[in-house]
């Protein structure tokens, strides 16, 4: 019986041994933990995120991330693009839509040095920051870059080959009517493969309730003209509105619009052929839903209306709205063009 309890007590011993002496804080790195994709295409010039796009398949967590290896895909040549610093305007403090002023903007912004091609070093997550643009970095139809990535924790690691990065050209503006590839003014060709006909596209506001001074018909979104022209290295931002004969229209014509809050903008400077705000860029500054925005914040949204009586001594109400993004910090003019003027009297 003594024997018995004495082979019993050595077991114990050694079990206890082994446990003491086992792993059981190394941490677990799956074989079959992967990226979601492995091509990216985003557009220079606007900070764009790629999240939650490594899968862990249940490793252990913290896993550390680092880009390895960057070289051009057309020669394999390494290359020093994708690490080079850029000023970053990152916030500080939360933006809300309701700040007063520029300055009280850039009082929740401060500038950062980060990577132009940023990974997360504890989620895997890449960022293409703002600031990182087309003199800097190449873009397609340039093949653009291949970069390695490394995940590590202290139970092994992992070494992802050959992601790809190819970004599309700077576009200042959203809706853009330049091929993101060839630069070029994009065109409609009204029959497939015929490039000898072709009809180039423009962007156009949304149109409601506005009648043709000349037909008294309705007019349509197409018979209004969108342009975007930067002319200088500012902060300003100023919508214009040109006839049929491209001559300015009082923007007062509009006589519904609420000037003080059309946008996110300041120091409003009323004209006889345009109003002007001082704004931050970009617009809008993030994606975030304010009184300013789309429904759920990625777009600016301005809205120009106007009252007349129609026949039969009917309240009219006319309207010219537009969705957009501006990019690019500048003196930004929005233009719009009529084909057709429209009819702001009474009947």
């Amino acid at each position: 019986m003594r024997s018995i309890l004495t082979i019993y007590l050595l077991a114990f011993i050694l079990v206890a041994a082994c446990r003491k002496s086992a792993p059981d804080d190394l941490d677990y790195l799956s074989p079959r933990a992967v990226y979601n994709r492995n091509q990216f295409s985003p557009v220079l010039g606007r900070t764009t995120q790629f999240l939650q796009i490594f899968n862990t398949d249940n490793s252990s967590t913290p896993i550390s991330f680092r880009i390895l290896n960057v070289r051009y895909k057309k020669d394999g040549q390494p290359t020093t693009d994708l690490d080079q610093q850029v000023d970053v305007l990152a916030w500080k403090q939360a933006y809300t839509g309701e700040e007063k002023s520029i300055a009280e903007i850039e009082s929740k912004r401060t500038l950062e040095k980060h990577p132009a091609w940023e990974i997360r070093p504890e989620s895997g997550d890449f960022i293409l920051w703002a600031e990182a643009n087309a003199t800097a970095m190449r873009y397609q139809p340039d093949s653009g870059y291949l970069f390695d990535v490394e995940a590590s924790n202290t139970g092994g690691k992992n070494t992802y080959k050959n992601l790809s990065l190819m970004p599309l050209r700077e576009q200042p503006y959203a809706p853009y009517e330049y091929d993101p590839v060839t630069g070029l003014h994009r065109a409609t060709y009204p029959e497939p493969g015929d490039s000898s006909i072709f009809v180039l596209q423009y962007n156009h506001p949304g149109v409601y309730g506005i009648v043709d001074d000349g037909t008294g018909l309705g007019l349509k979104s197409d018979s209004v003209r969108v342009h975007f022209h930067k002319k200088g290295e500012g902060n300003s931002l100023t919508f214009k509105f040109m006839d049929k004969d491209s001559l300015p229209m009082n923007p007062t014509l509009f006589n519904l619009t609420p000037w003080d809050s059309l946008l996110h903008g300041f120091d409003k400077v009323m004209m006889k052929d345009a109003v002007s705000y001082q704004v931050a860029y970009p617009v809008p500054l993030i994606r975030y839903k304010t009184r300013y925005t789309n429904g759920d914040g990625s777009q600016a949204y301005v809205k120009f209306s106007f009252t007349r009586l129609g026949f039969g001594n009917i309240r009219e109400i006319g309207v010219v709205d537009l969705y957009f993004n501006i990019y690019q910090k500048g003196d930004w003019e929005i233009i719009f063009y009529f084909r057709n003027n429209p009819r702001f009297r009474d009947e």
